[in-house]
């Protein structure tokens, strides 16, 4: 359960702080009283249901007509649940819930199941861990449920666990109102009576699942914020000791945390499971008395009823690794992968700097051909193989002489006689971009805009930008006008709508302003987030639907991506950015809520550890 925790009634937090006391059949800490102010923490202290007497151990461990899934070996301290399984806001539609429930529940004994129950809600206002909820003179669980999920972006697989791991309310036929006044166990410590301003159902659905938002301090949660409490005790990537028990005795072991959202479950519950307690994984032999079951039953149920919470897409979604040995090997991976049977067009960029690349990729798109990686002054072998694989009518070089040397076209011609040869290039990265997009698109109704001095926020704009059949024009970070250039080249291709790639620090609000200015633009929208891949995840988001591939790439760099972003436009398939370790979790939700089935990781091991083609997710 959870001791009294930052609660708006009207518009304040209850304040509390975390303390390592527990009782011995439960799993919680106590908090000593503080002043009604920003709390501390919403402190963990999650009940046992699975040891305590008042609930039916069969129906708790895994619900009637479920056949135990776990495996205590597949238990993993460490990482017990991806943050995408947990922070999904769309888990469940309103429909599954309520047929899960009545599937779960069975026969209903006295009118207050889950299934059955409705109850009036609160407006809940906007704060940095949910949006708004609109409360409802009477609303049924299965709705409050989705709801919740939907404003917290919480799991509404994962408030269910919490239901039953908490109360056994998720499989309980005659639920008594005092059970249902702690159902998440929000503000209700071991050690002392629950807090009553936090009693109900509803109020402890919303207030239960924003606790676990609130652990990973979202952005507007820091320092200053009427919202900080620094969660640095259960720390990510670093080994920390965890308790196998409140009682110190029992000993412990270090875990290091791989993910915010196993950390939020041992902030909820700040013990793991010893090996008498993973032995005794269903209640079927004798407790140990240095047993801690909270995060455990967790894993279990959640196995239980709705398969591995690590595992992250769907069955049947294929997965590619595209690597060569160099970048440009890489893009020859990628070209293959992109244009198994040959192309028309070949884009050609120097592989040793990216803005060329950046706007070349989405001019290679349109053309329907690659973006191959060249030396300044030479082909590689395998680029040259590849040239002829694909045995092109036309090669267009991005970037001037200076840029791609006049002896790759000397080399072409060599490899492939008889092709065309074409070069964009203007006197800097900006007139380049401007030139490949006079090649590229005869007509375009939607830009984007991106920095020409680093490379993040538009590697997956440049992706974007040949979805949607238009070019990156890149500006400077201190532009503060469109320069002639760049409002005739917007005319001549009657370009309406405008994206900008990333935040007001690589494209300023004056040259924002001054694009809505402009005779015939409609519409200006900025694309940001708060570093490199929040902003890569909220292009994709944005301007990608239902489709069937995706692509992951170092954001550490830019060769990999640069070929990649070229390859995702062709296949009408989002670019997200992983930092090597990780992926954020808004990307894999998006590539999970588009329907993807095949994804393509871009780079070989040392920029892409295994941990991203596993979808290990993070921020």
């Amino acid at each position: 359960m959870i001791h009294s925790t930052d609660r708006v009634r009207p518009t304040r937090w209850f304040a509390a702080f975390v303390a390592a006391t527990a009782v011995v059949i439960g799993l919680g800490v106590t908090a000593p009283a503080a002043a009604q102010t920003e709390p501390s923490a919403p402190p963990p202290s999650s009940r046992d249901t699975s040891s305590d007497t008042t609930l039916d151990p069969a129906r708790v461990a895994a619900g009637e007509g479920i056949e135990p899934a776990a495996v205590a070996a597949n238990f993993n301290p460490g990482y017990i649940i991806s943050d995408y399984a947990m922070f999904n806001g769309a888990a469940m539609t309103e429909a599954e819930i309520q047929a899960f429930l009545d599937e779960r529940v069975g026969t209903c004994l006295n009118g207050k199941c889950l299934n059955v129950l409705s109850v009036p809600t609160s407006t809940q206002v906007a704060d940095p861990m949910c949006s708004r909820y609109a409360g409802a003179a009477s609303e049924s669980i299965a709705r409050i449920i989705y709801k919740v999920q939907v404003a917290c972006g919480v799991s509404a697989k994962v408030i269910l666990v919490t239901l039953q791991k908490e109360q056994g309310l998720v499989t309980n036929r005659a639920p008594l109102d005092s059970t249902l006044n702690k159902a998440m166990g929000y503000s209700c410590p071991d050690t002392a009576p629950c807090d009553p301003g936090f009693a109900g159902i509803a109020d402890q659905l919303y207030w239960g699942a924003r606790a676990f938002d609130r652990y990973t301090m979202p952005p507007g949660t820091g320092p200053g914020t009427e919202f900080y409490t620094n969660y640095n005790w259960f720390p990510v990537g670093t080994p920390v000791s965890i308790r196998f028990h409140p009682n110190a005795a029992c000993g412990s072991r270090a875990v290091t945390i791989r993910n915010k959202a196993t950390a939020s479950l041992y902030y909820y519950t700040p013990y793991q499971p010893d090996a008498p307690a993973l032995a005794n994984l269903y209640g079927k032999g004798v407790p140990d008395t240095c047993s801690s079951y909270g995060n455990r039953n967790f894993w279990r149920m959640y196995t239980d009823w709705f398969g591995s919470p690590t595992t992250l897409v769907p069955s049947g979604v294929q997965t590619a690794r595209l690597a060569g040995s160099d970048r440009y090997r890489t893009a020859v991976e990628v070209s293959k992968y992109a244009y198994p049977t040959g192309a028309e067009v070949v884009y050609l960029a120097v592989g040793s700097n990216f803005p060329d690349g950046l706007a070349a990729a989405p001019a290679a798109t349109m053309q329907g051909g690659p973006l191959l990686l060249v030396a300044r002054t030479a082909i590689p072998s395998a680029v040259a193989a590849e040239l002829q694989r694909l045995a092109p009518e036309r090669v267009v070089i991005a970037g001037s002489a200076a840029v791609v040397d006049p002896a790759i076209e000397q080399q072409l011609r060599a490899l492939l006689p008889g092709v065309v040869i074409d070069r964009d290039a203007g006197s800097n990265r900006y007139q380049t971009a401007i030139e490949l997009s006079k090649r590229g698109f005869p007509s375009a109704t939607t830009a984007f805009f991106a920095t020409g001095e680093n490379f993040p926020d538009a590697l997956a704009a440049s992706a974007a930008a040949g979805h949607l059949s238009g070019p990156v024009l890149l500006v400077r970070s201190t532009q503060q006008t469109v320069d002639q250039a760049t409002a005739d080249e917007l005319a001549r291709l009657g370009v309406t709508t405008v994206y900008i790639a990333g935040s007001t620090a690589v494209v300023t609000a004056e040259l924002e302003a001054a694009l809505r200015a402009l005779p015939g633009i409609i519409t200006v929208e900025r694309l940001e987030g708060r570093d490199r891949f929040a902003t890569a995840a909220a292009i994709n988001t944005r301007i990608f639907g239902a489709g069937t591939h995706g692509f992951i790439a170092s954001g550490m760099n830019f060769p990999d991506a640069l070929g990649a972003a070229a390859a995702a436009g062709a296949l009408d398939a989002p670019l997200h950015l992983s930092n090597g370790v990780c992926t954020p979790t808004a990307s894999l939700q998006q590539l999970v809520t588009a329907g993807v089935q095949r994804v393509g990781f871009v780079g070989g091991s040392p920029v892409l550890r295994s941990t991203v083609t596993e979808f290990l997710t993070c921020g």
